[in-house]
Formats: C-alpha cells, structure tokens, sequence
C-alpha cells in the first residue's frame, strides 16, 4: 500500500502503532526513573566501599551475601563495568560527589596489580588474575575463580584507570600533568607493556572456561586500551612505547574482523566453534565490547564494531532470532518482529541457562547508542548487511543513504527508539518489585531469579538509562567532546528526497506478522566460490580478489579456526596469503 506521506500513518496510529508510538518510551518514563533512584543507591551503598564492609573502591559483585560465596567477591571484569559507568557519570553528567570514588578506584585497581595470586606475580602472569576477597588479598579456593587467568583483566583495568587519566588532564579536572605522569601512567603502562608481549596469546573463553581460544571481547579491550595508550603516552610526553602500542594496536584491529561470520551475518564470541566442547560462536560479549568501545567520532565504522555499524545491527538481530528459539517458553509471548531477552551465548548452561538483565539492556543501550550517532552524522545508511536488521521493522525498505529531516529518516529513527523501548519494557516486565536487579530472568515463566544486587545487571540498567537520557562519553583517546564523527553529511550522496514515502512499519496491536526477506545477498558469486574453496583447503586453486575487494573474505575465521589457536595473527597471516 503506497501512502502519500508518513503524516497519515502517524495520526492513524495503525502502521506505527507498536514500534513507533508518537512519544516512542513515554510509558516507560516512570520505570526509568525509579529504576535510576534505587539502581544508583544500591550500586554507592551495598555493592562498594567501607559502607558495605569492603576496601575503599572494591566492588562485590552482588550484595554481599553468604549464600552466594562464589559471587560475593571482588571480580575484576564485573568491577570495571561499574567503573567505566561511575566514571561517564562523573565526566559527562558533572557527577562531582564520585570524585572521591574514583580516587578510591585508581588506588584499588593499582592495588590488584600487586597481589601474588594462584595466576603469579605482575612478572609471571598476576595480572591476569581476574578476581580477589574483598580486602584484594589472593584466593585459594578453586571453585570461587573459574575462567583464571584471564586475559580481558589488563586491557581492562587499563582502560578505566586510562579514561580518568585523561579527564585529569583536562582543566574542569583541575589537576596537574605532573601528578598523572608519576601516579596514574605507571600502573597503566604495566598493563599496557603485558599487552603488548601477549596479544596474541589464546585465553579462557569469557562464559564457559573449558574453552581455550581467542576471544573478541578480550581483543576488542585490547585494540581499545593499545589505541589509548598511545594517545595518552602522546599527551604526557612520555613516547618510549607510543609507536610500539600503535602497532600492535592495529594488528589486533586486523585480528578482531577474524570473528565475523558473514555468511549468517553474526560477530562470533570466540575462535573455538566445536559444539562439543559447548560453543558455536553466537553470544552477547561483542554487543558489551561495543559499549565499552563505542566512540562516536568513528561513526557507523564496521571494524571498530560500532552500535550503528552494519555489522552490529546485523548481529543484534540474527543473535536476538537465535536466542529466542534456545528460550521458547518465555520468548512465546513475544511478537516475532519484537526484540526478546538476551544472554551470555547461544549454548549457555550455566546455572540452567536463563536470559541475562545485563545483556538485554546492553542491547538498548546499543541502540540509543546509534541513535545519537545518526543524528550527528546526519544521516542513516542502510547496507545489505544491516537490512537483516531493517526488513523485519520496516516493509520495503531499501539500501541507500537517508537524510536527516526526511520521511525515510524518520520511519528508520523511529523504528529503532521503538526496538531500544520494547527490551526496556521487556526488562521492566521481569524487574523485581523492590527494583533491585537480580541476575537472571526465568527461561520458563520470566520471573526474576539469581543473586540480589548483581552488579553487572545493576551497571547495564543504568547505563542504558543514562544513553536514552541523551548521554555520550566522549572520545577515548583524549580527543575533545563535540569532535565531528567521521562521514559527515557534507559530500554524502543521499537517496532520492521522496524515498521512503511508500514504507511503513510492520505490526499493530492486532497483526503479529513477521516480514523477513533480504534484498540482495552480502557476496558476489566469485566472492562466494572463494569462500567455499577457502573452507575446502582449495583456495590455491580459486583466482583470489584484489586487495581492494578482499577485506569481506579476511573476516571470516571458520575455516581457520585451528590455525588460530595458539599463535594467532602470525598463522592468520600466513593462511590468507599475505
């Protein structure tokens, strides 16, 4: 049905009805704002500090609480979520009273450098070890710290010791150069040198350790913190390894585009995809890396993995897809072209295998991400890869570029507030009555279960909240807020000004249909036969592409997933012909 214009649809209130109301979250205001309220004390005064009988700056990954020992620690990765979201509140919102905190939170991140634990001292392997006892002392009971070492630590830890590092040196900071060069660079550049020697290393997988491989969470931190660190070297003057993190920055860069899997259109978690040690890629750790990473100065960039990237949109639908077929009691209910929950990954059996708050609000928060960055652009650009995304919400929407202030603009914009409110909806539906975040949503009735105050659902909320609230963390490397994202408007060649007249948004209250046709397909026939050699062993038999034209066939990391194990990028290297 062809409609004059997008005027219409909207006063009907049938086509736009359920992915784009007029006020696209206004029924979620409330929930938002008492989420905010306990969400916030809970994190400040039962999770941290000496109120909660912690060491000042330590973080327990729940409320304390003994009957969950296991969790009632000190968990670096889960810590960092909390620090990264405290930090972005005390930098963008001028959250002042967190200054002390994070005084606090720089002395005890130093502090976990130092530790001699099970994983060795900072010389041996220490700083990898990824969780302590509250008074960040060494943990003897095997069971309390699975998945150790663990590689995601340094690049971590570094990152947010480096993000307050550069708001330091900013006037509003009202510090001195001097007192970040000799107190905050040093422990930053330990992890910044063990990074450097063991990039390139396999590691325990982020959600299930038996498995031993790459990981692109890890690798996503690493590109992040090398990229940092070298930005800030350059800021204090202090070049002695600038060049050398820039390298190894960009060759972790290379080695991240390994994990896309282009053929379904999904970025994999991990090198090891064998079934049966219990992985075959799909999970919810590059959605939380495109949080941590996300910079809106780089745009809509692929390799960076970016919210508003074609492949992050790509795989925030093809994984939400594979999430609900693993949870079908609970995903049931759910409208086909809706979002449902998500999880760790796609295989997941860890204490049942149940829907994780902190993934499924790390999704909203993707998509307000992308949101913003749209707006600054100026413009949305729908791909071949991104319609996986686009089809379901919108009926014939095509590729092409789509200006800021037209019909097209707006349908898009639109739809995706309305993705970003409807796993807002879905959390609140699951939220406990006191509002305290526990850790799992049940995969049969879509009750809340799990430990109370698990602070990675806690940190998740909030920082989605502080996204649709129109918050933007500035650029990672130092660089000022405000920078231009990179393409513009300017110069951009848009689709035609009427395109877009004709789509509409795919349900109402009293149609659950489900549209989901891709127009066109990702490769070109030689790309494919390519690829299908390459998965044979016979790719010396195939004319391979131009260099220009081979950056789609690096990325996919099947047929190499053996070769990437152990000495990772070198192998790579060398199988892709280079």
């Amino acid at each position: 049905m062809r409609l004059a214009s997008l005027l219409p649809i909207a006063l009907a209130g049938t086509a736009l009805a359920v992915h784009a109301p007029k006020n696209p979250g206004s029924n979620n205001d409330a929930y938002i704002k008492k989420l905010d309220e306990v969400t916030s004390d809970v994190l400040l005064h039962k999770t941290t500090g000496i109120e909660a009988g912690l060491d000042p700056g330590v973080v327990s990954a729940v409320i304390p609480d003994p009957n969950f020992p296991e969790f009632s620690l000190y968990w670096l990765r889960d810590a960092c979520l909390v620090y990264d979201m405290w930090l972005n509140r005390l930098i963008e919102k001028k959250d002042t009273k967190l200054r002390p905190l994070a005084d606090d939170i720089m002395h005890a991140l130093t502090r976990t450098q130092h530790v001699i634990s099970l994983s060795g001292n900072q010389f041996t392997g220490g700083l990898e070890e990824p969780v302590f006892f509250y008074n960040i002392s060494m943990i003897l009971n095997l069971s309390y710290r699975p998945g150790s070492p663990a590689a995601d630590g340094p690049p971590f830890r570094a990152g947010i010791m480096m993000k307050y590092a550069h708001w330091l040196l900013e006037p509003e900071a009202k510090n001195s150069t001097a007192w970040v060069a000799q107190n905050l660079w040093p422990a930053i550049n330990l992890d910044l040198q063990w990074i450097s020697t063991h990039w390139n290393q396999s590691s325990y997988d982020l959600w299930w350790p038996p498995i031993w491989g790459g990981s692109y969470w890890t690798a996503a931190l690493q590109y992040r913190t090398l990229k940092g660190g070298a930005a800030l070297g350059r800021r204090l003057n202090i070049m002695q390894d600038v060049v050398d993190y820039e390298q190894k920055a960009n060759l972790v860069l290379d080695y991240m585009q390994t994990f896309w899997n282009p053929t379904e259109g999904f970025m994999s978690e991990t090198t090891d995809v064998d079934l049966t040690q219990g992985r075959t890629g799909p999970g919810s750790a590059p959605h939380t890396a495109t949080i941590y990473n996300f910079d809106m100065t780089l745009g809509c960039d692929d390799k960076t993995f970016q919210p508003c990237s074609p492949r992050s949109l790509s795989n925030m639908r093809v994984l939400g897809e594979k999430f609900k077929k693993y949870w079908p009691d609970v995903s049931k209910s759910i409208p086909k072209n809706k979002p449902g929950y998500y999880g760790f990954f796609t295989e997941d059996q860890f204490i049942g295998g149940h829907p994780q708050f902190f993934a499924t609000y790390n999704i909203a928060e993707v998509m307000y991400d992308a949101l913003h960055t749209w707006e600054a652009l100026g413009h949305i650009e729908v791909t071949k890869v991104s319609l996986k995304f686009w089809s379901p919400l919108i009926r014939d929407v095509k590729v092409g570029k789509y200006k800021k202030g037209t019909k097209a603009y707006q349908v898009l914009t639109k739809a995706a507030r309305g993705w970003g409110e409807d796993i807002i909806s879905l959390c609140a539906k699951a939220t406990p009555k006191d509002y305290v975040l526990v850790e799992s949503v049940n995969k049969t009735d879509g009750t809340p279960m799990g430990p109370r105050g698990m602070i990675r659902s806690l940190t998740a909320a909030l920082s989605a909240v502080d996204t649709r609230g129109g918050m933007v963390p500035r650029p990672w490397d130092g660089r000022k807020p405000g920078s231009k994202p990179k393409d513009v408007s300017e110069g951009v060649e848009f689709a035609a000004w009427d395109e877009g007249e004709d789509w509409e948004l795919i349900g109402d209250e009293n149609d659950n249909g489900y549209t989901y046709e891709q127009a066109g397909e990702a490769f070109d026939a030689q790309d494919q036969a390519y690829l299908e050699a390459l998965y044979a062993g016979r790719e010396c038999e195939m004319e391979k592409p131009k260099a220009s034209e081979r950056v789609e066939v690096m990325t996919d990391r099947t047929g190499l997933r053996k070769s990437l194990q152990g000495h990772r990028f070198e192998r790579w290297y060398e199988a892709m012909g280079y």
